[in-house]
């Protein structure tokens, strides 16, 4: 999953889920999905309020009513889960529609759409038993058709590309995407409420697979009459239901960005299948055009994007909160296809010389947060990354810069910084400090770092910037919680965020591997094994983990944080105290 920062863009741009259900699994597996239970911790400003991380039923009785306001720091594009991959449209997908499955708040993978499943002793076969009380918006029951036909779409060309590999070992798959066969040979409607999935081989993140936003289930008869103009105004089974855009007309502040308006009002849906949220409508309004805007939102929301908190102070009787883990990957990289940094010494030698606790405390967006040591974030379930014992060591640096043929830097080209032009640039003092740590730090080993002012957002694909070596900054985020779900995306020759040309044959065959091994302890040693690779080849540098942290009005509760981020804010457990519905509220 992406956020608007993982555009490529100048690196000095701040980068603005109680049933009682079953289910069954068998027991050579059980010990792939027990997961390690851990809660996001929200910390108050000042004092802990008890009714934060789950506990309100203990301090007071949650209330229905109210408007939630929430400000998008990112474009909205689309509403289609197939199409959904950057954070703003997921967390809109999360609460228009539901899945098979899903994560509960510690990861844990609970019933939704399905009230029980079985898994058949080989591991390929997931059979799945639908609930008799979910509805569509529009009241048709939800049938295995529904199932079948939403999993068929995931498969289609042009369609959920940037997470088809995680689908493709679906029987038959391959063949309906090259169009040989009409149907899916693993995708069956057994009934009308039994939907059964083949798997080519055993899959053991499949389930984690089926509880991401890709794996919403849709209305089969309702999408293939309307076609894409369905999506303008949605039908889900979620706990909120699309009300309207919000035009100009209602509010002449939201901006319309390639033919979508910039706001959106959800209501609650009174027939939902756990009960009526607590709130009667959500409203998502862009927040990046506001005249001013500085890093937190209007007065008029409840909550405030504060990954920036350089305005929190401000906010002084607002309620922070931060999630305990965050799974999460900022790194550095450059084009490992673009001589000289195609030698893994060089990258390995750079890597040495980036003092990562100055370069991260140089901006106060990132001061004090966790440098990182691994290519997989800590705190998934079950799993212990492989740390690098890198840490920065200049003589070390010198070393294999010497070996690779380039001692001192002699001979060594330049690598090129992207920034913003120079009036937008220095009015971030934190950027330019903390590109001037990169910039010193690896001047030391001889690496010359130029400034290179570029205006807006760059494709970095254009045939007259493809071979230049550019130093560009990305974040990963998690869509499940799965070491896979960092290693292939990012390291695999075809990984879709593999942007920067990393190819290792080891590498792809030991992930094609993992993917059919059942065994847990076999599972994370060829994970470790792949990190140890890649740490050795050092196609990136991976700086932080980032941090999931915000500002609400004193009167929300039941805002819950995940690890998996922003995206996966359950809308359905927020309410808000007598003090916040008496507000005058936007329509």
């Amino acid at each position: 999953m992406k956020q608007a920062s993982d555009l490529e863009e100048p690196l000095s741009r701040p980068s603005a889920r109680g049933r009682k259900s079953a289910w069954l699994i068998p027991g050579g597996l059980l010990c792939l999905f027990i997961v390690t239970a851990f809660a996001g911790r929200l910390i108050k400003k000042e004092t802990l309020r008890a009714s934060f991380g789950g506990a309100d039923s203990l301090v007071e009785n949650p209330v229905q009513g109210g408007v939630f306001r929430y400000p998008l720091l990112e474009n909205m594009r689309t509403l289609d889960p197939a199409k959904a991959i950057f954070s703003t449209d997921v967390m809109l997908v999360q609460q228009l529609y539901d899945g098979l499955t899903a994560f509960d708040e510690h990861l844990n993978i609970v019933p939704a759409l399905a009230k029980f499943w079985e898994i058949s002793p080989d591991g390929k076969t997931y059979t799945f038993e639908l609930r008799d009380d979910v509805r569509f918006h529009n009241g048709r029951k939800v049938t295995a058709e529904d199932c079948v036909f939403s999993f068929e779409r995931l498969l289609m060309r042009g369609l959920n590309d940037h997470n088809y590999s995680y689908f493709s070992r679906i029987e038959g798959a391959e063949d309906f995407r090259a169009g040989r066969a009409d149907r899916v040979k693993g995708l069956e409607a057994l009934g009308e409420s039994e939907f059964r999935i083949t798997f080519v081989t055993p899959f053991v993140p499949a389930l984690s697979v089926l509880s991401m936003y890709s794996s919403k289930i849709l209305p089969k008869e309702e999408l293939l009459a309307q076609g894409d103009s369905f999506f303008k105004a949605p039908i889900g089974t979620g706990a909120f239901q699309f009300s309207r855009w919000i035009e100009p007309s209602e509010d002449a502040g939201v901006p319309m960005l390639d033919e979508v308006y910039q706001g959106i009002r959800l209501e609650a849906n009174l027939q939902y299948f756990e009960g009526r949220p607590h709130l009667d409508a959500v409203v998502f309004r862009a927040a990046w055009n506001v005249p001013g805007y500085k890093g937190v939102s209007r007065p008029f929301n409840e909550v405030a994007d504060c990954f920036e908190t350089n305005w929190v102070d401000s906010y002084a009787d607002w309620v922070a909160v931060e999630a305990e883990h965050f799974l999460a990957l900022r790194y550095l990289y450059f084009p490992n296809s673009v001589p000289p940094y195609d030698n893994a010494k060089v990258r390995l030698a750079i890597n040495y010389a980036l003092d990562k606790r100055s370069f991260l405390d140089a901006h106060r967006v990132t001061a004090g947060t966790a440098a990182a040591s691994s290519v997989v974030p800590p705190g998934i379930p079950g799993f212990i990354p492989k740390e690098s014992h890198y840490g920065r060591d200049l003589a070390k640096a010198r070393e294999l810069m010497a070996e690779a043929g380039y001692p001192g830097g002699k001979g060594l080209p330049p690598l090129e910084l992207p920034v913003l032009p120079r009036n937008i640039y220095s009015s971030d003092p934190g950027s330019v400090a903390r590109d001037s740590c990169l910039v010193s730090c690896l001047k030391e080993v001889g690496v010359e770092v130029k400034l290179v002012e570029m205006d807006g957002v760059i494709d970095f694909d254009m045939p007259r910037f493809r071979d230049r070596a550019f130093l560009r900054i990305q974040i990963r985020h998690a869509d499940f919680p799965d070491p896979d779900n960092f290693l292939r995306p990012l390291f695999h020759s075809q990984g879709h965020m593999n942007t920067f040309g990393y190819k290792n044959r080891q590498v792809d065959k030991l992930l094609d591997q993992v993917w059919s091994e059942t065994s847990y302890t076999k599972r994370n040693e060829l994970y470790h094994k792949i990190e140890e690779i890649v740490l050795l080849d050092s196609p990136i540098i991976p700086t932080d983990y980032g941090r999931l942290r915000y500002l609400l009005r004193p009167n929300v509760r039941g805002f819950k944080l995940t690890p998996l981020g922003a995206a996966y804010i359950q809308m359905k457990n927020i309410w808000l105290a007598k003090e916040g519905r008496e507000t005058k509220v936007e329509h």
